[in-house]
């Protein structure tokens, strides 16, 4: 998908509406995007993350990792009480992990998460293509066919469907922990220092775009943002590290 973030989490984001007590919906959320974090290893495209195999050499053990490590630390509790109240929807997240019961439900959400990347991807990639008009046409010095134009039309609908989904969520009663001010700054900091990774990161794609995706700078764009989007997310988790360790010394 050219703009894999929301488009590939609204397939999955709704079983947590009708089932909720199934799903791990950090583990779910990782999961459903997990394929893609492909791109970290090189700007050059690899399709472990797509394939059979990489469902559970790749994107399993990674989501894993990244729950558990959420979950045992509560990062979700650290940026809740530092960005109460809009993070409240943050507390919480992956605990239940590390329990016996709680990391079987997380590594069936993960794989549920991967497996409906890969269901969406076929999707637009090669199940509607062939049996819609053949499309050609170019704006600019970009090409757009068929397969383009239904991929571009998909993230765009599948993400505004999945900001409706996630507003029902959040509309859902958060308990945040009690509000902590310090350390606000360190965590953006991280998430800023992260997305400069990110950006410096996607660079050789940007500079030749039609080395990596089929549509040129339509589908660089996506992958650019999604790169430094992650890269942020990821600086911000390694920031909350320590101020998770501060907090569980903290009196109660």
């Amino acid at each position: 998908m050219p703009f894999p973030l929301l488009a590939h989490q609204v397939v999955v984001l709704p079983l947590k509406l009708w089932r909720a007590r199934w799903i791990d919906t950090t583990a779910l959320v990782l999961g459903s995007i997990a394929p893609d974090l492909q791109n970290f290893a090189t700007v050059a495209r690899t399709d472990i993350g797509h394939s059979l195999r990489g469902q559970f050499v790749f994107c399993l053990p990674l989501t894993m990792i990244l729950v558990v490590w959420i979950g045992a630390l509560r990062l979700g509790d650290v940026f809740a009480s530092r960005f109460s109240p809009r993070g409240a929807w943050l507390a919480g997240a992956a605990t239940d992990a590390v329990t016996p019961v709680g990391f079987l439900r997380a590594i069936t959400s993960a794989l549920v998460g991967s497996f409906s990347h890969l269901a969406l991807d076929a999707l637009t990639h090669r199940v509607l293509p062939p049996r819609l008009p053949r499309l050609h046409f170019r704006i600019g010095q970009i090409a757009f066919g068929t397969s383009a134009v239904v991929q571009i039309l998909a993230s765009l609908i599948l993400g505004a469907l999945a900001i409706v989904v996630i507003r029902r969520l959040l509309a859902r009663d958060a308990h945040a922990p009690p509000a902590r001010r310090s350390g606000a700054a360190w965590i953006v900091a991280g998430a800023l220092v992260g997305s400069v990774f990110g950006a410096v990161h996607a660079a050789p794609a940007m500079r030749h775009p039609d080395w990596y995706f089929q549509a040129g700078r339509v589908y660089v764009w996506g992958f650019a943002a999604f790169l430094v989007l992650a890269s942020a997310a990821l600086g911000a988790l390694i920031a909350a590290t320590p101020l998770a360790i501060v907090d569980r010394r903290a009196p109660k």
